[in-house]
C-alpha cells in the first residue's frame, strides 16, 4: 500500500517550529499517515534546548520524522544586514533544497507527498509546489488579525500611499475596528525597507495556496475569522479555505532546564498572588529600563516572578542571562526578598502560567504567550516589543477585553516608567473595576479555548476537515507575476552578494 506523508516547511524559530509541531501531532492522531517536516537551519549554532525538542518529538512514537536541509552559507554581508533583510534571502535560498528533498522522499520511499505545509514567511516555496504538482498549504502560527491585514495590505498599499505613521485618520480593515496607524506590525512601518516589500509580496502569494490553517479558535476571534472566510480582505480573489485549529499549545513541555528552584518558589505563594513577567525569546531590556522595572515591582508590593535578560553585545536579537547585580538597583534584591523573584536566564513559561500561585502575567503579546495565558486564564498587562505584538495588544485591551493596557505604542525609544507599571500592576492584580472584568473575561475565553479542540468543538472539526487532505485536489492558480519578480530580485541580490 502507497504511503502518504504531509511535508512541513516551518520557519526554524523557536516559536513557530513549536507551533507547527503541535499541528502535526494533531493530524497524524487523526489519520494514518505520515509527516515529513524538512529543517532549515539559521546559521548560529542550534541551542540545547532546541535540539532536545527536536529528538523528544522525533522518539515520541508519532508518526513525525525530520529531514535536515543541507546548511545554506549566507555571505556575512548579508547577515550583517539584520533578520528583516536576511530573512527573506535565507528561505529563497533554500528552493532547490526543498525540491530535491521531497524528490527524494518520493523516489526512494515510494510516498506519496499529499501536501506541503509552509509557514506564512516561506511562500517562496508555492513555486516548488507547482513544479512538483503537489497542493501548498499556509500554516499560520499567528492571530487572525495579523493574518487579515496581510491579506489586505496590497490594497491599503494603493489606498495609502504614505508611510503608515504619517497617516491622518486611523486604518481600517475588514473584520477589525479601526486601527491607529501607530499599532501597525514593525515590519510595515517603512515602506522603503525590504521587509514591507516582502510583506506585501507574501500578502499576495497567500492567495495562491489551498488552503490558510490558522493558530486560533472561533469564540477569540469571531469578527476577523468571518471577514477572512468571506472573502473581504481578498475582494478581487477567491479566498482559499480557512482552517482555525488552535490553540496549538505544547502542553507536554516537562523541561525544568536551569529551573529546578523555580517551581518549588511558587508553591510557597498564595493562590494568585504572584504577577509574572516574561517576555519572549527575544525580548531583553538595557539597565535604565530594567531599574524602572524594579522600581515599579517594588513599589506595586505585589509578589512576583520576573524572567529577566538582557540584549547580547554581539547579537541583539539573541538575549543573553541577566547579571543581576550589574543591572539591578542597589538592595532591590534583599528589599524584595521572599515576595519577589528574579530569574537571569529562561523559564518553563508553560509550568509557570500553569502554576495556581501565578495571577498576572505581564507579556510582551506574543501569539504563543497569549494563546498559553488564555488556556491557563491568567489575565494580561500588555506591553508589546516589537514584530506584530502592538497589534495583538491592541486587540487584547481594545477589542477582547482580555488584557489591561500598559503601553500599546512602545517602540523600544523611551522608558516605560516605574510609575506606569506600579500601576498597571495594581490595577491588574487588586480590585480595580478594569482588572476585575479582564479577570472575568480572561475565565471565559480560557474555558472556551479549552473546548475548541475537544470532540465536537470547533477546532477540533477544523482539524477534521483539515485531516482529509492527502483527498484533496491538486489544481494551481496563475503565479502572481508581481510576486514572481520580488522572488527573481530577492535572488539577485544574493547572487550579488557571493
Amino acid at each position: 500500500m502507497e504511503e502518504v506523508t504531509l511535508a512541513f516547511l516551518p520557519l526554524p524559530g523557536k516559536g513557530h517550529l513549536t507551533s507547527a509541531v503541535e499541528l502535526a501531532k494533531r493530524l497524524v492522531k487523526q489519520k494514518p499517515f505520515s509527516i515529513t517536516i524538512l529543517m532549515m537551519r539559521f546559521p548560529e549554532p542550534d541551542t540545547d534546548a532546541y535540539i532536545a525538542y527536536i529528538k523528544s518529538v522525533a522518539a515520541s512514537g508519532l508518526n513525525i520524522r525530520f529531514v535536515d536541509l543541507p546548511t545554506i552559507q549566507i555571505p556575512p554581508s548579508l547577515e550583517s544586514q539584520g533578520p528583516l533583510t536576511f530573512l527573506p534571502l535565507f528561505i529563497e535560498s533554500h528552493k532547490p533544497l526543498v525540491k530535491d528533498a521531497i524528490t527524494k522522499i518520493r523516489a526512494s520511499t515510494k510516498t506519496r507527498v499529499a501536501a506541503l505545509i509552509i509557514d506564512f514567511f516561506v511562500t517562496t516555496m508555492i513555486d516548488v509546489t507547482m513544479e512538483l504538482g503537489i497542493p501548498a498549504y499556509i500554516y499560520f502560527p499567528s492571530g487572525t488579525d495579523l493574518l487579515a491585514l496581510m491579506l489586505y495590505l496590497p490594497i491599503l498599499h494603493t489606498q495609502i500611499p504614505c508611510e503608515f505613521h504619517e497617516y491622518q485618520g486611523e486604518i481600517e480593515i475588514p473584520g477589525m475596528q479601526p486601527l491607529p496607524p501607530n499599532i501597525m506590525p514593525t515590519a510595515v512601518m517603512n515602506k522603503k525597507k525590504e521587509m514591507y516589500t516582502w510583506f506585501v509580496h507574501h500578502g499576495r502569494r497567500f492567495r495562491e495556496t489551498q488552503g490558510i490553517i490558522i493558530n486560533t479558535f472561533a469564540k477569540l476571534q469571531p469578527t476577523a475569522l468571518e471577514a477572512v472566510a468571506d472573502g473581504r480582505c481578498l475582494p478581487d480573489h477567491a479566498t482559499p479555505p480557512i482552517y482555525p485549529v488552535g490553540p496549538l499549545i505544547r502542553l507536554d513541555d516537562k523541561s525544568q532546564s536551569k529551573s529546578s528552584g523555580l517551581i518549588e518558589w511558587l508553591d510557597q505563594q498564595p493562590h494568585a498572588s504572584v504577577v509574572f513577567l516574561c517576555f519572549g525569546s527575544m525580548g531583553a531590556f538595557a539597565p535604565p529600563q530594567v531599574k524602572e522595572m524594579a522600581l515599579g515591582l517594588e513599589k506595586s508590593g505585589h509578589r512576583f516572578l520576573w524572567s529577566l535578560r538582557c540584549p547580547s553585545s554581539e547579537n541583539p536579537t539573541m538575549p543573553v542571562d541577566a547579571h543581576l547585580d550589574q543591572v539591578l538597583p542597589d538592595g532591590f534584591l534583599d528589599r524584595t526578598k521572599g515576595w519577589g523573584l528574579v530569574w537571569p536566564s529562561w523559564v518553563p513559561q508553560i509550568a509557570i502560567l500553569a502554576h495556581p500561585a501565578v495571577g498576572g502575567f505581564v507579556s510582551h503579546c506574543g501569539w504563543n504567550s497569549i494563546l498559553e495565558s488564555l488556556w491557563f486564564g491568567v489575565p494580561i498587562l500588555a506591553w508589546p516589543l516589537y514584530a506584530e505584538q502592538r497589534l495583538n495588544a491592541f486587540q487584547l485591551v481594545k477589542d477582547y477585553g482580555l488584557a489591561v493596557e500598559l503601553r500599546l505604542d512602545f517602540d523600544g525609544d523611551g522608558l516605560v516608567s516605574a510609575e506606569e507599571l506600579e500601576r498597571g500592576v495594581r490595577c491588574l492584580m487588586e480590585d480595580s473595576e478594569e482588572g476585575m472584568k479582564v479577570r472575568k473575561r480572561m475565565k471565559e475565553m480560557g474555558e472556551a479555548s479549552r473546548n475548541s479542540v475537544k470532540d465536537g468543538g470547533s477546532s477540533f472539526a477544523s482539524l477534521e476537515r483539515l485531516a482529509d487532505l492527502p483527498s484533496h485536489g491538486s489544481t494551481f492558480p496563475k503565479t502572481d507575476e508581481i510576486a514572481r519578480k520580488s522572488c527573481d530580485r530577492c535572488m539577485r541580490i544574493l547572487t550579488n552578494h557571493t
